[in-house]
């Protein structure tokens, strides 16, 4: 069902992305070789960047990503009616905002070699009218961005010209008992998650865009850290993927060269049952240079080819994007009107459409269109300007993000550490039970997570060694199968692999003198996938955006210790300290022992959270248990607690260790208290990565 289909509300606004960016750049991870110059904000520059990068362009970041000022602008209700006015439905206006009493959601990078796949962790989402608790409030499943696009011209120093897309669900549902308004679509999306069961949630997508990092001359003015958001909330039933729809799937028939701009990745879903399809365009419908959409684009319709696909030979015959067509060669399902003032932000750039039937009769099995109709001297053309993927294949990975931690496990470390990813595939938007999944393990990468910055410190190798990683996958079934990973120790991967200056080109990476002093823990790895049915296609080449993979951070090894000294913690705590200056700044010098000794009750707090706290430590979950305890460790001694070797597991008050796995109903009880301890303490806040 997802978002996509009815009933749903779309909201507008903003959010905020305080991302720390010390980090982004792998090599400030070197305690050794760490300058104070690391924790500078680099100078805004237009072209080319500088050679000094310092912190970047907004190191004292405290990593909060928040909603602010969302509203909501329209609802779909259940029988297709598309309303927006609060008279006709009182959803209308309502805010769409952060957790009451609790603090904002982090954005967080996988790793400083993996910054393209960022995560918002600790989300909670509510739905309010400003004056209470809200009419439901869930809580954000943690879910990295999609589907990433160049949106609009770069015409400002430190511009973001990117966006993207989060889609997830908000699970953990707390529902006003006694509602203030009597709104039809909110009262459709509960009956059907009531009806569904427990599994049942609400499915949220949000886009980002028109993000600003000009921190120059009126940085308020310019949205530093703010940029403008387009969403939708809808429902997600059980068994359904939780990061995408499974739908039609639009995609260019040649492989961009870099990031896709344009009409290039988007999602559309069909609905039998009302004999309509409605087709997202929120993250794909181009910008101008101030964000707003174009209007001169075109006359713009969905439609559906009347040329079907085919496969002669093993090779697929197909109409490409950019093509010329006649006017028998589709039939127009109908405009969108992306021109009408305010459409973006009142539609989330969803477009609902019914189907005529000339195009019912096709659509079961033939490409869905973007067609673009310009006219010139009294003559029309249609140009293809998108199109579904060739025979409407589609195969995503769902939780594609994943945390191993082979031999580092507390309280039993395990020689290895395990994890089972949901696979689904389609075809013209029905479950596929495809033959096969090919998965391809990437080999070594270099030069990954640098800045411009010329720096005598050697660079970490991504993805070797590559038997570290083993993958098996099961047979399809209902169209969706299990890719089953396996990780062990790679005993210090990013120790002995780096970048020395003689690796050029296509080298094999070879074992190098191990590092005086290393920096970075675990290493990086990423899983490649297709079906089997497109396995021998020498074209078409772009029906994957080239960052759907399986990505994986494996965690070294680590024996914990119960008795640590000052010694063996101080380099964990002062790494930590040396890229997320907000806290040294503001709260307590990692770096110092003393100053930790004097916090070590807070500090602990934060460590002990689970995962999806967002007050978590680690802010960029990325420490091995064993790490963890040994550091809680440490903070209970120096407070004078019970015997060190009782140090607690870490809580899982809030979520599962590892994305993918379902976050708990809260303990109510145990999550006030909590609350009540964090706000009478202030709370520890870290920086996080960019965005």
């Amino acid at each position: 069902m997802s978002y996509l289909v009815g009933p749903r509300i779309t909201f507008s606004g903003l959010f905020q992305a305080d991302v720390s960016t010390v980090n982004n750049d792998v090599r400030h991870y070197s305690n050794k070789d760490f300058q104070p110059s690391f924790q500078e904000q680099q100078p805004t520059y237009e072209s080319p960047p500088p050679p000094t990068d310092g912190g970047w362009w907004n190191p004292d970041g405290s990593g909060a990503f928040r909603l602010i000022n969302c509203q909501v602008k329209g609802a779909l209700w259940a029988d297709g009616t598309w309303v927006t006015n609060s008279t006709q439905d009182p959803a209308i206006g309502l805010l769409v905002g952060n957790a009451l009493g609790r603090s904002a959601g982090k954005m967080v990078d996988l790793d400083p070699q993996m910054q393209m796949v960022s995560a918002i962790w600790g989300m909670g989402v509510r739905l309010t009218d400003g004056t209470g608790p809200g009419y439901v409030a869930g809580d954000f499943w943690p879910a990295s961005f999609r589907d990433l696009v160049s949106r609009q011209p770069r015409t400002a120093p430190n511009q973001q010209s990117l966006g993207a897309v989060y889609t997830s669900i908000l699970q953990n549902l707390v529902w006003d008992p006694a509602p203030r308004v009597a709104s039809k679509v909110l009262d459709q999306l509960r009956n059907l998650v009531d009806r569904y069961g427990p599994e049942a949630a609400l499915s949220i997508r949000i886009s980002l865009y028109k993000y600003g990092r000009n921190y120059v001359n009126n940085p308020a003015a310019q949205g530093y850290t703010f940029g403008n958001v387009a969403g939708a909330i809808g429902v997600s039933l059980p068994d359904e993927p939780k990061t995408f729809v499974l739908g039609r799937r639009f995609a260019p028939t040649t492989t961009p060269p870099g990031l896709p701009g344009g009409f290039s990745y988007f999602d559309a879903m069909v609905d039998t049952a009302s004999s309509s399809v409605s087709v997202d365009l929120g993250n794909t419908i181009p910008l101008d240079a101030d964000a707003n959409v174009r209007t001169d684009l075109g006359q713009l319709s969905l439609a559906v080819l009347t040329v079907a696909d085919t496969v002669s030979n093993g090779q697929p015959t197909f109409l490409p994007t950019g093509a010329t067509l006649t006017p028998s060669q589709f039939v127009t399902i109908g405009d969108i009107p992306y021109t009408e003032p305010g459409w973006l932000e009142t539609t989330a750039g969803i477009v609902r459409l019914t189907l005529p039937p000339e195009a019912q009769a096709l659509i079961k099995d033939h490409p869905l269109a973007l067609v673009r109709t310009a006219t010139r001297e009294l003559l029309q053309t249609h140009t293809l300007e998108a199109r579904e993927t060739v025979m409407g294949y589609l195969v995503r990975a769902d939780e594609f993000v994943q945390r191993l931690d082979p031999q580092s496990q507390f309280p039993d470390p395990q020689p290895t550490d395990s994890v089972d990813v949901s696979v689904y595939a389609a075809q013209w938007g029905v479950p596929l039970d495809s033959t096969g999944l090919n998965v391809q393990q990437q080999g070594a990468a270099t030069d990954s997570g640098t800045g411009n910055q010329a720096l005598d410190i050697p660079v970490p190798i991504m993805g070797w060694p590559l038997d570290a990683v083993s993958q098996t996958t099961s047979a399809f079934s209902q169209g969706r199968t299990a890719l089953s990973v396996t990780a062990t120790d790679p005993n210090g991967a990013r120790l002995v692999y780096y970048t020395p200056p003689e690796l050029t080109g296509d080298e094999q990476p070879q074992k190098q003198p191990a590092l005086a002093a290393p920096y970075m823990n675990g290493q990086i790895y990423t899983l490649l996938y297709s079906l089997q049915e497109t396995a021998d296609w020498k074209s078409p080449t772009g029906q994957q955006h080239m960052l759907d993979a399986v990505y994986l951070h494996v965690r070294d090894g680590y024996a914990v210790n119960l008795d640590p000294s000052w010694e063996d913690v101080a380099p964990l705590f002062t790494q930590y300290g040396n890229l997320y200056p907000v806290m040294s700044k503001r709260l307590v010098d990692l770096s110092n022992k003393d100053a930790v000794t004097a916090n070590a009750a807070i500090i602990e707090m934060a460590f002990a959270l689970g995962m999806n706290d967002p007050n978590y430590m680690p802010v960029t979950r990325d420490m091995p248990p064993a790490m963890q305890q040994t550091l809680l460790a440490y903070l209970r001694k120096v407070q004078g607690k019970t015997a060190v070797a009782a140090a607690p597991a870490v809580s899982k008050r809030r979520v599962a260790a590892r994305p993918g796995a379902p976050i708990p109903v809260l303990d109510k009880a145990a999550a006030s208290a909590a609350a009540g301890r964090v706000k009478k303490s202030q709370s520890v806040k870290s920086g996080s990565e960019k965005a």
